[in-house]
C-alpha cells in the first residue's frame, strides 16, 4: 500500500503545481495579453467579469496565431 499512497502523492502534488495549465486557457498566454483583456473587464458587469475574461482568453487561446509555426 505504501507504494500507491507515494505515487498517489507524487501525481496530487504534481497536478496540484501544473494543474492549472491543463484547466487555464490562459496559462500560456502572454502576459500583455491578459493585461490587455484586464483593461477591458470595468466595461463588464461585476458579477459577469470572470466569465467574460475567461471566455476572451480561451478565445484568444484557440485562435492564436503562431508565425513560429509557418
Amino acid at each position: 500500500m505504501g507504494l500507491f499512497s507515494d505515487m498517489d502523492k507524487k501525481l496530487a502534488d504534481n497536478l496540484y503545481a501544473h494543474g492549472r495549465e491543463l484547466t487555464d486557457a490562459s496559462a500560456d498566454l502572454p502576459q500583455k495579453v491578459k493585461d490587455t483583456v484586464d483593461l477591458l473587464m470595468p466595461l463588464i458587469q461585476p458579477e459577469a467579469r470572470e466569465a467574460v475574461r475567461s471566455e476572451i482568453l480561451g478565445i484568444i487561446h484557440e485562435h492564436l496565431y503562431d508565425d513560429s509555426a509557418s
